[in-house]
């Protein structure tokens, strides 16, 4: 009797662990994880807000690639002193996320704090205290990454 009731238990319970591994993956629909979205939405933002493109590469598409090369060729020795005046670099605090169609694509909303924009050509670049940006992302070779189709603009 004994016996029995030991592989009863070991049947139920294994019937109960492939029940969760099953629902596991039936209620993640998305690919990748969130926490994978997130943290490189959030690296990226800290190194492109904080004006480290060549760091930033890595946290996007190879077809983005251009625009930190349009942002890093647009930085003149005004801008570094400015950088290095500052007390403490950008911060971003990730926000809303949003999953779009075919759950590839996502939206990101970033929050950055004191950081330092570009104004137009000829004109000093200023501190801004607070915006919010919202970053395309696209799951691609097993990672999220950001997409970028121009630089990053704030929301009005």
């Amino acid at each position: 009797m004994i016996f029995r009731l030991s592989t009863t238990i070991k049947n139920t319970f294994f019937a109960i662990m492939l029940i969760i591994v099953m629902l596991n993956f039936v209620s993640c629909n998305h690919p990748g994880s969130e926490d994978s979205l997130t943290e490189n939405a959030d690296s990226f933002s800290c190194h492109y807000f904080n004006w480290q493109y060549q760091k930033a590469l890595r946290y996007v598409t190879p077809e983005s690639e251009k625009w930190l090369r349009f942002e890093a060729s647009q930085v003149h020795q005004i801008d570094v002193d400015m950088l290095k005046s500052m007390d403490e670099g950008a911060a971003c605090e990730i926000g809303e996320v949003a999953y779009l169609n075919d759950d590839s694509l996502a939206t990101v909303k970033v929050d950055v704090k004191n950081y330092l924009e570009k104004d137009t050509i000829g004109a000093a670049s200023h501190v801004v205290e607070k915006a919010t940006f919202v970053l395309n992302m696209v799951y691609k070779n097993d990672k999220w990454l950001v997409k970028l189709n121009s630089v990053p603009r704030r929301l009005k």
